[in-house]
């Protein structure tokens, strides 16, 4: 009987011990996953798989229909080239000073920026379009397989002899007209351009075999308004609304939005928002809902791509809007604020053999992408990151959470004079968003917002003095107090005084 026991033992020991090779075997064996990084500009939540059902977006709700959807995903700074020094770096904007136009790796020399970290890891890496802001984009970033963008604002982003003769008249910024639209083919504007070389590039890695990183960026919709006539042709001007936020959000400070900026830029359009009228209100909503739909047929390209080359399988796709927009939303245009409006951002993953149709709507940040990725593919992720990883969430995004969830964003007046410099700290959780202007140089709190978003989910009423919201104020004011005293806002002032 003792004998019969032993064997039974042995039997199952040696079984086990099968599994667990097997197990650790199939571990190794497993081919890194791929990583396409789309990065689209100026793109707001107003898309099909959002609830827009007047938008045009098939390819991005292929993408959500067969991933996860955030739909409280916000960015740390709702600019292009700090929002996107935040992301690739891993780091808030304000814990260096990157509110403008410095290069990440000239502010942050010991950074190891994402495209370097996989590069570092074994990855090949390859970029098209904007990725960090236009002077970034360089080959020391990326590798020889770098497509410089071209940045439209210069005018390189116009075809029609017309919209080329206006940027000439326009001798004081130098842009052309706010929006255009002509009957060529998709690839006569950068964007369709960088992605008939981004889908050449998926060959030759197919064919190379190694894991790569390919970061693919979009520049519509961001000013001007460009896109072939047939996304035009989408929209009917007839089927075009105004805004129905038309006005400030009530008991509000100057600091809460911009009164004019970049829009006034291109030629013809009027420096302060309030005298844009009505019909070119129309026009300009329009060409952003087809620069919109040009950018989802980039997207459906590379998808279709990825498919093709039998790449899907094994190949992570992730895309974010590098920040919101206003289109004469409370009647401002652009970004630049700390309203829900501008820090809300489009946010899908797409990993294999993942979930599918998800949706998580607790708050996370931009700067949950980098380390996201890194665990993704089991890298160990640098120290200087951040955020969070997002895998546990991709895995099961109906879990019951442990701890709550905040979403911080920033938002510089005066970033130029030190002295004078106010900034928006604002905290959102997954019903409010809680904003504080600071002066920097005193600390002194000069005002404060907060929003309902279960009863005001468009942000229409500041209702700070509201007494019944006290606990909730000072639960978010502690939280922002602790964000501050772990970053060192002053750092990145330093070389403006």
């Amino acid at each position: 009987m003792m004998k019969l026991y032993n064997l039974k033992q042995y039997i199952i020991y040696l079984l086990g011990v099968i599994v667990m090779i097997s197990c650790q075997s199939k571990k190794e064996d497993k081919t890194p996953y791929n990583i396409l990084f789309i990065a689209v500009d100026d793109l707001r939540t107003e898309l099909n798989c959002y609830g827009a059902s007047h938008i045009k977006s098939p390819n991005i709700d292929r993408l959500a229909n067969n991933g996860i959807r955030f739909t409280n995903a916000h960015v740390q700074q709702a600019i292009c080239m700090a929002s996107r020094a935040s992301v690739m770096s891993g780091v808030r904007p304000e814990k260096y000073g990157i509110y403008t136009g410095e290069p990440v790796t000239d502010v942050l020399p010991e950074i190891l920026t994402m495209n370097q970290f996989f590069k570092q890891n074994g990855y090949n890496v390859a970029s098209f379009g904007k990725i960090y802001h236009f002077g970034e984009d360089t080959k020391n970033q990326f590798g020889s397989d770098f497509i410089k963008p071209v940045s439209t604002w210069e005018g390189m982003g116009y075809v029609t002899k017309a919209a080329i003769k206006q940027q000439s008249l326009n001798t004081i910024t130098g842009r052309g007209p706010a929006y255009e639209s002509a009957k060529v083919h998709d690839t006569l504007y950068q964007d369709g351009l960088n992605t008939l070389n981004a889908i050449r590039k998926l060959e030759g890695l197919k064919k190379d075999g190694k894991p790569f990183f390919m970061a693919v960026g979009l520049t519509k919709p961001h000013l001007p308004f460009n896109a072939p006539q047939k996304y035009w042709d989408m929209y009917p001007e007839a089927s075009i609304s105004l805004t129905e936020l038309k006005e400030r959000p009530k008991n509000t400070s100057k600091h809460t939005l911009r009164t004019g900026g970049e829009l006034g830029n291109y030629y013809g359009m009027p420096k302060l928002y309030e005298d844009i009228q009505d019909s070119t209100a129309i026009t300009l909503r329009r060409g952003y809902y087809a620069c919109v739909s040009y950018a989802d047929a980039q997207v459906g390209k590379l998808l279709d791509k990825l498919d093709e080359l039998g790449l899907k399988e094994n190949t992570v796709v992730v895309l974010w809007g590098d920040h919101g927009y206003k289109l004469g939303d409370y009647g401002s245009w652009c970004k630049w604020s700390n309203m829900d409006i501008d820090t809300k951002i489009p946010l899908i993953f797409n990993v294999p053999n993942g979930q599918r149709g998800k949706v998580f709507k607790h708050p996370v940040e931009a700067l949950d992408l980098y380390p996201t990725l890194a665990d993704l593919c089991n890298l160990e992720q640098p120290a200087q990151l951040e955020g969070k990883s997002l895998v546990s969430i991709l895995n099961n995004p109906k879990q019951k959470l442990k701890t709550k969830l905040y979403a911080y964003s920033i938002w510089p007046h005066n970033r130029w004079n030190y002295d004078k410099t106010v900034m928006g700290y604002s905290v959102t959780d997954h019903r409010f968003n809680y904003v504080e202007w600071v002066q920097l140089k005193t600390g002194e709190v000069l005002e404060r917002e907060l929003y309902d978003h279960k009863n005001d989910p468009k942000e229409t009423i500041n209702i700070i003095k509201e007494h019944q919201y006290n606990d909730v104020i000072n639960e978010l004011s502690k939280k922002l107090m602790l964000r501050k005293e772990t970053t060192d806002h002053n750092h990145g002032f330093k070389k403006l005084r």
